[in-house]
This record gives C-alpha cells, structure tokens and sequence, in this order.
C-alpha cells in the first residue's frame, strides 16, 4: 500500500477493494479518513503511514459506516475514533448498540462471508451531529454531515487552506452507490451545499477513485436530480413503478441497474411523504 500526495500535507491511496483512505498531515499531528475493509488491512494502513510521517497519528475519521470504509476501525483502538451519531444509539443502560448504516444488507453480507459477527464492529469512540474541527497546527480540518444522503451517516472533511474536500461515497467516478440507507432527494441537497464550499482548483477526494474536480461534483448532483424530479413527476401522475423507467417521456442518467434502484428510493421517499 502506497499513499501519493495530491496537495502539501494531503496524502491518499487507493485500497484493494478500491476504497480510498486520505491522510492529512499537519504541524503537529495528523489525521486519517477511512479505514479499510478489516483489521488486517488498518494495520496496513498504518504501517503505510509510518514510511511518509514522523507525525503522530491523533484522529481517524470514517466518512460513513459501509464495511469498505469503516471495518478496519479496529486496528486504530488507541486513536481518537470520530463518526456520525447515527452509527450508534444508546440504550436505556447505555450500552451502545450498532444501528443505521452498519446494520444495512451490504455490511451485513460482507460480515457474513468474512466471518464477522457485525455487532461486535468497532464503533468510533467520539460520535458527531452536524459539525467539528480539528486542528492539527498549521491547518484545521473541518468535519461536517449535510443530512441523509448516500447513507446516514455521511460526514465530508474540508482543508479550507489546501482546497481538498474529502467526500466519501457522496461523490463517484462512475455511478451511485444505492442502498437502503440513502437518500435520494437528501443526496441531492447534500450535494447543492457540497458544491457551495467549492473553488474552481477544490481537489475533491471521493471514497473509490483517484481525485476529481468541481465539475464532476456538478454533473453527479445532476444525474440525481434527473432521477428525483422525473421519479417525482412520475409518482404524481400515478404511474406504476414498474412502469417508470420505460415510460416514453423519462430519460435516465447511468445504466438501468442504477436508474431503477435510484427510481425506486425515489418512490418510497414520495410515499412515505404522503402517509
């Protein structure tokens, strides 16, 4: 595993499963952003970051809670651990009882072939609502969740100084991620104010692939928002679902696999809107 540097101090690599995990190096501490798949590969992570900094390590980031981001969080016990509160809910007794995104088919279909029980997943020891910052010196990195979106649990991590954004799965080089947990209509006005923090020269870091520009952001906000507000014509003009994605009036951004799980967020969104 080898990190490369897209900006002074701001280092990223592309993992196995094709993740990516950022590492922002400051004056006096740095900070990682997604963990990796396992503990195996954390510890990888780990080892890659003692061969570029001197530096200690104080804070490790997950940007959601999906496996290829967020299963390795058990290598970086001796770390302060920030996520979303939405990982987490307590109970009366206040032990802490994984929810939301950890516990959507796709983790746990991972935990199953890999032979993990998914309720004794790491979980981050400093959970966040809607904003932090962490100062590392001579940079500040600020934390922020816009709302639901790919998942629940987004959070998207900003150098102001350097113009690099680090995003998750809130942006792609290819098409949308979908799963239970997102958002479409959330995911959309996610990326209107995502889009407002950017400058022309913003290096944006998405959660699989190498780095994009402002006007990647802009195109993706669009395919979305064509699924949305084609999806929500549909739905007021009572068009079976079924039926949508073929109607002669709609065209659709990506490849229909995508289309139609996005069309079908979109109607359970408008219906639960309507009860």
């Amino acid at each position: 595993m080898e990190f490369s540097e897209v900006r002074p101090g701001i280092f990223m690599a592309v993992l196995e499963e094709e993740a990516t995990v950022s590492l922002i190096v400051g004056e006096t501490g740095c900070l990682l952003v997604d963990t990796g798949s396992t503990s195996g590969v954390g510890n990888q992570i780990r080892e890659a970051i003692s061969r570029i900094t001197d530096q200690p390590l104080t804070t490790v980031v997950l940007t959601h809670g999906h496996w290829d981001h967020s299963f390795g969080l058990s290598a970086f016990s001796d770390y302060e651990t920030l996520g979303h509160e939405d990982l987490v809910q307590h109970t009366t007794d206040d032990i802490p009882v994984i929810v939301g995104d950890l516990y959507c088919r796709e983790n746990l279909n991972w935990a199953t072939d890999q032979g993990i029980n998914p309720k004794k997943v790491t979980l981050p020891t400093t959970l966040i609502s809607l904003i932090t910052v962490r100062d590392l010196g001579n940079l500040s990195v600020e934390i922020a969740h816009f709302g639901q979106a790919h998942s629940r649990t987004d959070l998207i991590i900003a150098i102001p100084t350097h113009r690099v954004v680090i995003v998750g799965d809130l942006v792609e080089s290819g098409p949308p991620q979908f799963d239970e947990t997102s958002s479409i209509h959330g995911w959309v006005t996610t990326l209107d104010s995502l889009y407002g923090l950017l400058k022309p020269d913003t290096c944006v870091i998405p959660g699989h692939g190498e780095p994009l520009g402002p006007e990647h952001v802009a195109h993706f906000r669009a395919g979305l928002a064509a699924i949305w507000d084609q999806a929500e014509w549909a739905f007021k003009q009572s068009i079976p679902l079924a039926e949508v994605y073929t109607h002669k009036d709609l065209n659709w951004p990506w490849d229909r696999t995508t289309a139609e799980k996005g069309i079908s967020l979109a109607y359970a969104e408008l219906a639960a809107r309507t009860m």
